[in-house]
């Protein structure tokens, strides 16, 4: 097997490596294309690259569609030849991987390889909109169109909101679906988005960016929903790893803050991502439901995300990859590496 890999004091490298065991509840994947993160992964390879060297390397990736090998002996509604997307633990950059069951999803002939291996981050965005809980034609802004805020705007979207996102790139702004008003985070952006949010203010905000959301959620703060004391309310949620330095109670009003993080109920739960279930009632969007609707969604047509993958690179080349992405982040959106020749 070959495989990616974050080298201390080096960056990324493709290694050859020993395939795990295939367990009970187990898949065997042959990948044809897996997603790189521009956020968790490119901050990895930051902080490798800034270790001391030496150490073995630490394997990449966690978002990947392709074509099942072999399953385990209690794998269920999944078998060898299924085309299916993988999510999270075992989802690696590689030529073959492992990944427990609950973790995997079988495609429907209708859905590209291609566009099922974006589900990692479509579910981190569900995962905000579930938070949220908008509510038919309430306003939302999602601020940052990369690739989390373009799924959040999309999903907001289908919920029914009215949708505005704020970022400074026309080259991402472009990509938003028709419907959604795009504008820059300078004073005349904000004076649209003052203008969009009459006569009753933002309801909800997603922040989907990393870095310093202060000033953001200062010049938010008097756009949304206001009670007739001038208390200002609303939700905001943050799947995007901003941070935040703010005064509360009065100063910030009945604002809800919410942190939203993982792919869903379920990730990194070794129990459930082998099999087990959490029982519907009380958990409805387990991370493999959230997997499923997004390939339903693309199924039926009412999810595009036409215009988003804007680069792929050969498996080998994975390298090239992620320096473009470190160097260039305002010309690439979804990175893709293609396992084809593999």
């Amino acid at each position: 097997m070959e495989q990616v890999v974050v080298l201390p004091g080096q960056g990324i490298s493709v290694t050859s490596g020993e395939l795990p065991d295939v367990r009970p509840t187990d898949v065997l994947i042959a990948p044809a294309y897996s997603c790189i993160s521009a956020g968790t992964e490119l901050h990895s390879v930051r902080r490798a690259r800034a270790a001391a060297p030496g150490g073995d390397g630490r394997q990449t990736g966690y978002s990947q569609a392709g074509t099942v090998l072999a399953v385990g002996a209690e794998v269920e509604r999944i078998s060898s030849g299924d085309r299916v997307v993988a999510v999270g633990q075992g989802a690696f950059h590689a030529t073959r991987t492992v990944v427990a069951q609950n973790l995997v999803v079988p495609l429907p002939e209708q859905v590209e390889l291609g566009d099922a291996a974006l589900a990692a981050m479509f579910c981190f965005a569900i995962e905000a909109v579930h938070k949220s809980a908008v509510r038919l034609n309430q306003k939302v802004i999602v601020f940052g169109a990369g690739m989390m805020g373009q799924f959040a705007a999309r999903l907001y979207q289908l919920s029914g909101a009215d949708v505005a996102v704020v970022d400074d790139l026309d080259f991402r702004r472009r990509r938003l679906p028709d419907g959604v008003m795009a504008v820059s985070p300078d004073d005349a952006g904000w004076e649209r988005l003052d203008s969009w949010a009459d006569p009753y203010g933002v309801e909800h905000a997603c922040i989907a960016f990393g870095g310093d959301a202060t000033e953001t959620i200062q010049r938010l703060k008097p756009l949304m929903s206001a009670a007739p004391d001038g208390v200002p309310a609303g939700r905001i949620v943050f799947p995007g790893g901003a941070e935040i330095h703010l005064t509360m109670a009065s100063a910030m009003g009945n604002i809800e803050l919410l942190s939203s993080a993982k792919a869903g109920p379920g990730y990194r739960d070794p129990v459930y991502e082998s099999g087990s279930d959490y029982p519907q009632v009380h958990v409805g969007h387990p991370v493999r439901r959230n997997v499923e609707t997004m390939v339903e969604l693309l199924r039926t047509g009412r999810l595009s995300v036409a215009g988003l993958v804007t680069h792929r690179y050969p498996f080998t080349e994975a390298a090239t990859a992620y320096r473009d992405l470190a160097q260039h982040p305002g010309e690439i959106l979804a990175a893709l590496l293609s396992y084809e020749q593999e």
